[in-house]
């Protein structure tokens, strides 16, 4: 069962309209739920535009003071179509100071962190002999590193980044765990059994095919009782859309994706309960669905299955 978010309720985003049925009196709430352009819906109010920056200097180290925001917020006021915004932030960000491979290092590290409180409880639980991982550009911020001494085989499946992209290698910390990296559409994993797996970048992050061919991967060497994690957005309507997306565009944005692929990610959110529906086809049930951050107006949570 989704828990309900009461941060969320108090953003912005909430306040204006979306579980009050006065608010939707409100013509600006109306334009923004008639208005097709996700960047126009958020950049051009003030009050979701500061919810919007204080989300991206939250989630990803793209603090509300950086020029940046100013100019991202001039360039959607002249434009119209969502591709040649996408582009032009894109210059933006590459002529702009700011130091993309340190603010990648923080942005995983936080990552990290809030990942692997919730791992900590299935390593404790049980002695695992396999675990897997999916979306991370460097093995080095696997969650898995964080927790108690892992007995069993662990895997880290990374996609590179363009270097001047990819995050700073770590001086702080030394993982108590060293997952074998893995690079490549095909690599070995010499384990017989996964019974974790994560995918920290959501599916939303692959196409159909991808996706399938993943799991049937996960699912092939993990047995009933397994347990998969990985965020969701629960886009249910039209605003959730808005935020998701221009959240999701500037998470690719800071990895030098470029607008097609971005674009692929946009086609793929849907709600949680559709993901439910999509995971009982690869044979897994829902274990548990968690808010990730209650103090934001990102539609973001945990979801946690179960292989049958």
């Amino acid at each position: 069962m989704t828990l309900s978010r009461r941060a969320f309720l108090k953003s912005g985003f909430a306040v204006a309209g979306l579980t009050s049925v006065d608010a939707f009196a409100s013509p600006w709430i109306r334009a923004l739920l008639n208005e097709s352009n996700s960047y126009h819906a958020l950049y051009l109010n003030k009050y979701l535009f500061n919810d919007l920056t204080a989300l991206l200097a939250k989630q990803l180290h793209l603090y509300q003071d950086s020029d940046v925001h100013a100019q991202a917020l001039e360039c959607v006021s002249k434009v119209q179509d969502e591709g040649v915004i996408y582009q032009r932030l894109s210059a933006i960000l590459a002529n702009s100071k700011l130091n993309m491979q340190l603010l990648n290092m923080h942005r995983l590290q936080d990552l990290q962190v809030r990942f692997s409180q919730y791992l900590t409880e299935f390593t404790q639980m049980q002695k695992l002999s396999g675990y897997l991982s999916f979306g991370l550009p460097d093995s080095e911020f696997d969650p898995i590193n964080h927790l108690p001494f892992f007995n069993g085989q662990t895997y880290t499946m990374t996609h590179a980044l363009n270097e001047s992209y990819s995050p700073l290698q770590r001086a702080d910390f030394s993982g108590v765990v060293q997952p074998t990296e893995l690079i490549g559409k095909t690599p070995k994993i010499n384990v017989s059994s996964v019974e974790l797996a994560a995918i920290y970048d959501g599916p939303h992050s692959y196409s159909s095919a991808e996706f399938t061919s993943m799991m049937l991967r996960i699912k092939q060497v993990m047995p009933s009782g397994g347990k998969l994690v990985m965020p969701l957005f629960n886009v249910q309507q039209t605003a959730h859309k808005h935020v998701v997306s221009v959240f999701n565009d500037w998470k690719n944005l800071l990895h030098g994706r470029s607008w097609h692929a971005a674009q692929a990610q946009r086609d793929r959110l849907q709600s949680v309960t559709a993901w439910h529906k999509e995971m009982k086809v690869y044979g897994y049930k829902v274990h548990a669905v968690i808010p990730l951050d209650e103090n934001t107006m990102l539609p973001e949570y945990l979801s946690i299955y179960e292989k049958v």
